[in-house]
């Protein structure tokens, strides 16, 4: 018997009325899942960038040493500026003319600089037998499959919101002060492997009222699991009835 289940058989038998059944082992199948995505970074506009958009939306500049001496800047620090706006798409050049260009006109009524989309990716754990993603690190166990086990489920099927909901249970967006970042768009979904959560199943017998219940320990999710507890006691109850009774 290794540590682990040790301690949770320890842990259930505390109560001097409960009994314990039986103890099994199996594994419940896993989908490895990368996710590519677009994050967008949002940030409370600098004064430099928002002096500079005021300029190109009321007068005529054509070059960096122009705004260097209006504004006592050096070139180095607007031409900084001008390289991210450019990038986001917010200024363009017009009859030799900078410009502002729609975003850059919603950018600066908001206040709000919106940088370039950056690509990013990451791997989420989908468990068909929950219908949720789960937390944690998967195996490569080879034991006996969860008797019970959901079929694997096509990525086709999932929505977007599905993806964004797997994003977000590993922070992936956030809001830190005045920087916000946002998942953008999912470009991009392809099944990795199959892995499998280790799962220790105590079958147990409550003397005081009779009753018979089962404690699943999910390794993956570090916790007791109550959905497959709950799978499990629905399909094999009165079976158990007749096997330990």
């Amino acid at each position: 018997m290794d540590a682990l289940e040790k301690r949770l058989r320890d842990e259930l038998l505390r109560d001097l009325n409960v009994k314990l059944l039986e103890t099994v082992k199996w594994s419940l199948p896993i989908q490895v899942i990368d996710v590519e995505y677009e994050t967008v970074k949002r940030t409370k506009m600098d004064i430099l960038m928002k002096m500079l958009l005021v300029a190109f939306r009321t007068s005529q500049f054509e070059s960096v040493d122009e705004l260097s001496d209006m504004l006592v800047v050096e070139p180095l620090f607007i031409q900084d500026v001008i390289d991210r706006m450019n990038r986001a798409g917010m200024i363009t050049k017009s009859a030799g003319a900078f410009t502002l260009t729609e975003t850059g006109k919603q950018q600066l009524e908001s206040g709000i600089y919106i940088q370039p989309p950056e690509k990013e990716e990451s791997t989420v754990y989908y468990s068909p037998s929950h219908h949720l993603f789960l937390q944690g690190e998967p195996t490569d166990d080879e034991g006996e499959m969860y008797r019970h086990a959901a079929e694997l489920r096509k990525l086709k099927d999932f929505s977007d919101d599905e993806w964004r909901n797997a994003l977000d249970q590993l922070e992936v967006a956030y809001t830190d002060g005045n920087v916000q970042l946002v998942v953008e768009a999912i470009t991009a979904v392809k099944e990795l492997e199959r892995k499998s959560a280790s799962c220790i199943e105590f079958r147990l017998h409550q003397t005081v009222d009779d009753r018979l219940y089962v404690r699943v320990w999910n390794t993956v999710t570090g916790e007791w699991d109550e959905t497959l507890e709950k799978q499990i006691m629905e399909q094999e109850l009165s079976e158990w009835r007749e096997t330990y009774l």
